[in-house]
């Protein structure tokens, strides 16, 4: 079956890999797996009775009545023809104790698919995805580098983060331009609701100004618009160099900083 290029599809076809993202995801007979974009199943036959209950949620309509045909007579898996960045995933999973969530994620919307993940309630115990080697380097970037931004900050502020290994572009077809690789959250209990949207304002000023000095940033921001006074006030307070750029704020500082403007730049 042809990959659609509108759904921006890979398939993994080298077996070891495939191996290697379940051994990684670790998943037991305990535990109710939720597959977003399964494709042919390639993971999930290796899940398949394997775990105690697994969720398919599949887009192309092509493949969704494939899987179901496979697998719609057990009772220990369920298929989903749906959009994964429209569906109700925690619905899906509502009863679920022992959650794991693994996806070959496409590339053209991997970011907000992400945070789709982060966003499933109950979190999942730990997400395994398959994504551009670039993107998983960007969320596991430390401060003070050029691969450390928004999606960083974004991402570790609700999760633990590390890239597994590496998965050359040879393992799929059709072959895409860059290598993957396999990316571990383990969700932590992070912002919500306006807390996290106040941590997104600020993110996407600093970063949409990376260049600039925070102090500047705090007052050339219309989000913000501080006197010079005020902002250095307030990032002395909570230990931050005025003079200091973007890239070289932790995740945890961030979401200080976010809190701080929110209350005002109260500095006691």
């Amino acid at each position: 079956m042809r990959p659609k290029r509108s759904l921006s599809q890979n398939f993994l076809v080298d077996h070891n890999i495939r191996r290697k993202l379940v051994e990684t995801l670790g998943a037991g007979t305990d535990d109710v797996v939720l597959e977003v974009g399964p494709g042919h199943g390639e993971l999930s036959e290796l899940l398949v009775g394997e775990v105690r209950r697994l969720v398919l949620v599949e887009k192309d309509d092509r493949l969704a009545p494939q899987l179901a045909r496979r697998w719609g007579d057990r009772d220990d898996v369920r298929v989903v023809h749906g959009d994964a960045l429209e569906e109700d995933l925690s619905a899906l999973v509502a009863d679920a104790s022992g959650l794991r969530l693994i996806s070959n994620l496409p590339y053209a919307i991997t970011s907000p698919l992400i945070f789709r993940l982060l966003d499933v309630t109950p979190p999942a115990d730990r997400i395994v995805v398959l994504v551009q080697e670039e993107v998983a380097r960007r969320v596991t970037a430390e401060p003070g580098g050029k691969e450390y931004g928004a999606l960083t900050v974004g991402v570790r502020t609700q999760a633990g983060a590390e890239l597994a290994f590496t998965v050359a572009r040879t393992a799929f077809r059709p072959v895409p331009g860059v290598d993957s690789a396999a990316l571990v959250l383990e969700p932590i209990d992070g912002p919500s609701g306006a807390r996290r949207s106040r941590l997104r304002e600020l993110v996407r000023a600093a970063f949409s100004r990376r260049r600039k000095q925070l102090q500047t940033i705090l007052r050339s921001a219309p989000e913000y618009g501080l006197d010079a006074h005020e902002a250095k006030a307030i990032l002395a307070s909570l230990g931050i160099d005025p003079r200091a750029r973007p890239e070289t704020l932790s995740p945890g500082q961030f979401m200080v900083l976010a809190d701080r403007l929110e209350d005002g730049g109260d500095v006691g």
